[in-house]
This record gives C-alpha cells, sequence and structure tokens, in this order.
C-alpha cells in the first residue's frame, strides 16, 4: 500500500469544537477537538480508520511539540503538514461583563471588594471612622463645662449609655471571665475620662487632642515593658513628638494642670488600648457587648460617685434633699445638656467601645494606638471651627511635628514582637 502524499485538509468548526481529517499520518485519521463540558482544557479525541479510537487530554496544548509535532493555523484555514498534530480549542476570549448598576453596588460589588478585601482592612476602616467620633468629643464637652459641672454631665452621659447595655449584662452575668474583664476595662477607660474632664477645664481644646495623642507612644512603650522589642523608628516617633508638644505649650495659653491631666489621660487611654487587645482576643464574639456593658457600668458607676463626693464636699445645693423642689427639678431637666450627653453617652461611648473591641480582634494595640494619633487633626480641625480656636506658628510646628512623629511609626515602623514564644491560643 502506497503512503499518503503531504496534503492540505480542511477544517469543519463548530461553536466549541474543531474536526481536522488527515491523511499523513501512517494510518489515516479524524481528530476531533472539544471542550469537555466546563472544563478549559481542550480534550482531543482520535478515530482511526482501521477502527481504533482514544481520546486524550493534553495538560497543555505545547505538549504536541514534545511529539515531534507542529501546529500551523491560517486566518481561515488550518494546514496539517507531515508528522503534524493540530489541536485546536475555542479561543475566543470571554469578554468582561459591562458595568451595570448591580455589578457596582451588588453584594460583591467591585468597591466591597476594594474596601473589604479582608477583615484587616475592614477593622482599619472602623478605627479611622471612631477616631473621628472620638475628636468630636473634645470639643462638645469642652463647650458643655461651661454651662453645667463636668461631674455631673459626665456621671449622666455614662449612665444613659450604661443603661442601654442592662439587658445584655443581666444575660451574661453568669459569665465570671467576660465580667472580670469588662471591670478591669472599665477602671482603666474611668481614670482616662476622669483626667480627661478634669484636664479640658483649664487647657485648650485643640491642645487637649493633641496630648491626647501621646497614647501613640505610650502603648508601643508599655508593650516593650511586658517582654516587646520596639523598632528604634518607635523611639524616633516618640523624640519628635515630644518636641512637638514642647513647642505645642509655646503656643497659645500658657502651661496648666490641665496640660498634665490631659496627658496622663493619654497614659490611661494607653494601657486600656493594650488590654482591650490582649482582652477582645480571648473573648468570643458573641460576649463583646456583654463585655461593652460591664465596662460602660464600671465608668458610669465611677462618674456618679464622682460626682456625688464632690458634691458632699463641695457642699453643692444639689445634695441638700430639703431644699430640692419641683420648680428646681424641671429647671434642670430644661436646662441639662441633652443631645451632647446623647450623643457623647451612646455614641461615642458605648457604640465606638463595641467597634473598638470587634475591630482589635484584627489589629494589633500599637497598631491601633497609630490610628488614634490621627484624633489631634480631626480634633484640631473641630476646634477650629467650632470654638474659633487659634494657634501660633510654633504652636502649628508643635501639631506638625507631633503628627510626623506619629505618621513615622505609622509608615517606617512595625509592630511590637514579643521576645518569647508566643501563646497557644
Amino acid at each position: 500500500m502506497a503512503s499518503p502524499s503531504p496534503c492540505n485538509w480542511p477544517v469543519i468548526r463548530t461553536v466549541d469544537s474543531a474536526i481536522y481529517f488527515s491523511a499523513s499520518l501512517p494510518n489515516p485519521s479524524i481528530f476531533l477537538s472539544f471542550r469537555a463540558g466546563s472544563s478549559k482544557r481542550p480534550c482531543l479525541t482520535t478515530f482511526s480508520l482501521n477502527g481504533s479510537s482514544s481520546c486524550i487530554t493534553p495538560p497543555h496544548i505545547s505538549s504536541a511539540a514534545n511529539q515531534g509535532l507542529k501546529k500551523t493555523v491560517d486566518s481561515d484555514h488550518s494546514t496539517l503538514q507531515p508528522n503534524t498534530l493540530l489541536v485546536e480549542s475555542d479561543t475566543r476570549s470571554l469578554g468582561r461583563p459591562a458595568l451595570t448598576f448591580k455589578s457596582f453596588f451588588g453584594r460583591r460589588s467591585s468597591w466591597r471588594r476594594t474596601l473589604f478585601a479582608s477583615k484587616r482592612i475592614r477593622s482599619v476602616i472602623l478605627l479611622n471612622v471612631i477616631t473621628i467620633v472620638y475628636a468630636s468629643n473634645i470639643p462638645v464637652v469642652k463647650e458643655v463645662e461651661a454651662i453645667i459641672d463636668p461631674a455631673a454631665f459626665t456621671a449622666m452621659r455614662f449612665t444613659m449609655s450604661a443603661i442601654l447595655f442592662i439587658p445584655l449584662v443581666l444575660r451574661a452575668r453568669g459569665d465570671v471571665g467576660t465580667r472580670n474583664a469588662g471591670i478591669e476595662l472599665g477602671f482603666w477607660i474611668s481614670l482616662g475620662y476622669l483626667m480627661q474632664a478634669l484636664g479640658l477645664v483649664t487647657s485648650d481644646s485643640g491642645r487637649a487632642s493633641f496630648l491626647s495623642m501621646f497614647s501613640v507612644i505610650v502603648v508601643p512603650l508599655l508593650d516593650s515593658m511586658l517582654g516587646a522589642k520596639v523598632p528604634a523608628r518607635t523611639w524616633f516617633g516618640a523624640l519628635m513628638s515630644i518636641l512637638g508638644v514642647a513647642m505645642l505649650e509655646s503656643s497659645g495659653s500658657p502651661p496648666s494642670v490641665g496640660d498634665l491631666l490631659n496627658f496622663l489621660s493619654a497614659v490611661f487611654f494607653g494601657v486600656h488600648t493594650l488590654r482591650t487587645e490582649h482582652i477582645s482576643r480571648n473573648t468570643k464574639k458573641e460576649n463583646f457587648l456583654a463585655l461593652i456593658g460591664y465596662e460602660v457600668f464600671i465608668v458610669a458607676l465611677s462618674s456618679t460617685l464622682w460626682h456625688v463626693l464632690g458634691g458632699c464636699f463641695g457642699g453643692i445645693q444639689e445634695f441638700r434633699p430639703s431644699s430640692w423642689t419641683w420648680a428646681m427639678l424641671w429647671n434642670w431637666m430644661v436646662t441639662f445638656p441633652w443631645i451632647p450627653a446623647v450623643y457623647t453617652g451612646v455614641f461615642s461611648t458605648g457604640l465606638c467601645l463595641w467597634v473598638e473591641v470587634a475591630a482589635m480582634r484584627d489589629i494589633s494595640a500599637t497598631e491601633t494606638a497609630i490610628i488614634y494619633g490621627l484624633e489631634p487633626v480631626w480634633g484640631a480641625g473641630f476646634a477650629w471651627f467650632l470654638l474659633g480656636e487659634r494657634w501660633g506658628s510654633a504652636g502649628w510646628i508643635g501639631a506638625a511635628l507631633v503628627l510626623g512623629g506619629s505618621l513615622t511609626v505609622q509608615m517606617f515602623g512595625s509592630s511590637p514582637k514579643k521576645s518569647g514564644d508566643e501563646e497557644t491560643k
């Protein structure tokens, strides 16, 4: 039998397959290339004229080259040369779906995939949002203290916040671990709020915002005392912040005791942030609200005790029941700043504390403090527009140094690493 001569054979194309006729091989064959199901890999089936049939699925189209075979494709027809095997597949590129309202705002929309690509990104965004809310607290409290006793406002503020958590606290009253953790966090944050409220009596709102940013440095320093290794850039950022605060003190009103109290509030808030990181990672998510409830209850209790003790020793008329009248009660209810109390108690205390505990499961205490370092920027902005506070050139330079120290830690520093082996959770 004479061997077949080289010749060109036509190609019959379908949607997802191609049929080739070849007589150039020892046994004249028909090649059928198609896609099996939804698979992207081509499947090649050979039908031999002598009755044998086989099916192979090459891992790559280029595997044909390993068999000494070459593929040649023309614009409209495919040419098979001697000792050539052509594997054809549907190479039409699938176009991207058109941008629609659903694709952009749907459940798996593009902006959701970008902003909420991971739990860490979501936590960073939430912490930045509550940073703005915390910064707005300072000018609000500053204005309220001009018309009402700071202790009375603080007690009412946290009492309103604690009322919302009563059902959650009662439900988790048997959980000793959650209760003890909430009491500890409430103690540290109570000291921070107390120092902040007392410091704002004699300190500027904008300056208090920048002094509160010292928690950015306090957290890694305390972390290093507990066995962590703090990067050198963190110390450089600390020196920049200290120099900035020194220049900040030389601008505006003269230094006061309130500045020292605001600095102490930053220390207590830093301890609270450090302990929140540890406690949040050892607490179940379903116990978060109960944890915040215990924390807010401790803050409300300490604020009420501060108000009662101050009134008893100060001889304030409010603590003389014999002098109380219905007219006095009505006048107090009318003049009390309820809107600031609801805002600072429910929104910027209860809600923000819950967001903070949830976010710090994925963000370290040092990184959280660095994010909170942007609070002075927002606080100065609120003080500028709401209170009309102004600084001199030295004050702005000092503020820039404080912010620069924070950004140095944020951009170039890394989170402290424990010197010992981490505990297995």
